[in-house]
């Protein structure tokens, strides 16, 4: 699955969204904390709603817009 990924700042962090799951986001202190965490909350979300069985091993997480 690919995931279209979105960074902006917010009070000296980056946050990180994804298009594909409007309702996560994630956010660290570096662009590469906040995509880890995100990677994580996409991961976790696949895991306990099954019905949405988009994701797995093989998530792409490509950063198309970065308003930082």
């Amino acid at each position: 699955m690919h995931c279209s990924v979105t960074l902006r700042s917010d009070g000296g962090d980056v946050v990180a969204s994804c298009d594909e799951y409007p309702s996560l986001w994630a956010r660290g202190l570096s662009a590469a904390s906040a995509l880890e965490e995100l990677r994580s909350a996409v991961l976790f979300h696949e895991e306990v709603c099954p019905c949405d069985v988009t994701a797995g091993p093989g998530l792409e997480m490509q950063v198309t817009r970065d308003e930082r």
